[in-house]
Formats: C-alpha cells, sequence, structure tokens
C-alpha cells in the first residue's frame, strides 16, 4: 500500500486555479491521529510580502516549517495557506488580502464538501469552528486583518512579530531594504493614507478576538518597538482580550521554531492559557505535552 501523501496544496483562487505563478493554494496536511481534533492551525509565512519567501521557499518555508509537525503531534489540523506576494499579479494589497480571506473561506467549503481515503480524513478533521489564525512577522500582519472581517465564531490569533502598524512600518523603514511596506501597498501614506487605515491592524482596533502577540527583544527583523507600540494600542483597546509576550533574547526566528525555548517555554504555555479559556483543557493540556 502506497503511503499517504506528506500533504495535499488545494488551489483556492476564484477560477479553481493557483495561479498566478501557483501562488494561491492551501497546504492540508494529513489528519492527527486524534480521536476528535482539538482544532485547525492556519500557517501564515512572512518574508516581507516579497515573491522569494513563501511555502517551499530556501528559507523553510519563510522560517515557518517546523511549526507544522509541532501541531499535528498534538492533535490539531494544519493548514498553510500560500498567497500572493506583491510582484504576483493582483498581489500586495488588497489583493493578498483578500486571498487570505478566501482560503479561510475554502478551509470551511472543504468542511462541507467531505471526501475519501487519507484526504478525506485530512479534511474531516479540520475545525473552522475552532481556528486558530497563526501569522509570522508580514504574515501576522495577515493575521490579525483576517481575523478583523471573519464572521464568528472569533478565532483565536497568535501574531509573531507581527508587521501590524504599517504607518509606522513605513516611517522605521522596515526590511533590509527599508521598502517592504510602501511596496506592499504601492504608495506611501502620504498618497494614500485612508488605505494605509484600511489594511493596518493598527488603525483596525478594538481586537475583537483572543489575541497572542509574542515578539523577542532581540529581533533584528521587525523592530520590537513596533510590536510594543501595537500592543500597548491593542490592551489598552480590549485588555481581556490580549496576551503579550515578550521574550527576552530571542529574535525574529527563534519565536516560530518550534525547537527553540523561547517557542517551548514562552510561546506554547501562553497559547495553551487562552486555547483553555476558548476551547477546552484538553486542547491546552494537549499542547503543553512534550
Amino acid at each position: 500500500m502506497a503511503a499517504a501523501p506528506a500533504f495535499w496544496d488545494v488551489a483556492y483562487a476564484p477560477n479553481g486555479s493557483a495561479e498566478p505563478e501557483n501562488s494561491r493554494f492551501l497546504r492540508l496536511h494529513p489528519a492527527p491521529v486524534v480521536d476528535e481534533t482539538h482544532g485547525t492551525v492556519v500557517v501564515l509565512h512572512g518574508g516581507y510580502w516579497k515573491n522569494k519567501f513563501g511555502l517551499d521557499d530556501a528559507y523553510g518555508n519563510a522560517g515557518t516549517i517546523s511549526l507544522g509537525p509541532f501541531f499535528l503531534a498534538r492533535g490539531f489540523s494544519v493548514v498553510e495557506v500560500e498567497y500572493r506576494r506583491r510582484d504576483h499579479e493582483g498581489g500586495g494589497w488588497p489583493g493578498t488580502n483578500d486571498d487570505v480571506l478566501m482560503a479561510l473561506k475554502r478551509i470551511a467549503e472543504l468542511k462541507a464538501e467531505g471526501a475519501d481515503g487519507d484526504y478525506g480524513a485530512a479534511v474531516r478533521s479540520l475545525r473552522p469552528d475552532r481556528l486558530i489564525l497563526l501569522g509570522h512577522s508580514a504574515g501576522g500582519c495577515l493575521a490579525l486583518w483576517a481575523a478583523h472581517h471573519l464572521p464568528a465564531p472569533a478565532p483565536v490569533v497568535l501574531a509573531a512579530a507581527p508587521v501590524a502598524d504599517l504607518v509606522k512600518g513605513f516611517e522605521m523603514k522596515v526590511s533590509d531594504e527599508g521598502d517592504a511596506v510602501e511596496l506592499y501597498m504601492k504608495q506611501s501614506p502620504a498618497e494614500g493614507l485612508e488605505e494605509y487605515r484600511k489594511a493596518s491592524p493598527a488603525a483596525l482596533l478594538p481586537v475583537t478576538f483572543p489575541l497572542l502577540l509574542a515578539f523577542g527583544d532581540a529581533d533584528a527583523d521587525v523592530p520590537p518597538a513596533l510590536v510594543r507600540s501595537y500592543a500597548e494600542q491593542a490592551t489598552a483597546s480590549a485588555p481581556e482580550m490580549v496576551t503579550t509576550v515578550e521574550i527576552p533574547g530571542a529574535d525574529h526566528f527563534h519565536i516560530v521554531n518550534a525547537d527553540s525555548e523561547a517557542w517551548r517555554q514562552a510561546v506554547v504555555p501562553a497559547l495553551a492559557k487562552i486555547v483553555g479559556v476558548h476551547f477546552d483543557a484538553r486542547a491546552a493540556a494537549s499542547l503543553m505535552s512534550p
């Protein structure tokens, strides 16, 4: 008997394709080996919206490749989302953001459609009613934005070093070249402040969903000051919804490396506490298992 595939890539573009350039698909992982899935983790990679970063890139899915196996081993189904980046036709704001909403809608559709075999088991393990949106860096911005636009039930959001304030990101010239936000938005704030207000999570506060913000104070990619400022605003606007974990000595990738101390000793316990409140104690305990 042939081994089950490691994953299935499912297109979600409106015409049923993954075009342009295979940039719009869900990566559906096999069903976790549990009686009932605790929830579904949706991973949104980062990379400052640059085309060179994505699933199957040279950088381990933009640094997030260890997260799927971590959650699968603990009874959560996993979907990774590929989306148009800034140099794809229609990518950048607002196309990239629209892709994320389409992908999340497709997850619910897959669950309703059903299927047979190993693929069918993976589809049945999806829990659109219990989503964890896990976004890293630019993906953190997308996860936050999407959560503001999703219907109930609200997802749990883990935003890891998110570019959560696009105006501040523009002003701070984030990314190696300093132009990541402007190229994603296709304009400066001076040229299109209203569009920035539509796209920037900082402009959409207060949050109406359980939110864990995690970042390291040694992050050289997304300035800790940017995340810290957003965390203060988010907490002030909805203190009961927001948990912030600032991890001493952690860099941009420690916080999404499932083998790191930052992940296991700081991020996971904070996430488990939120999951215990909004899912159940069994899901929380599973997250904390070794």
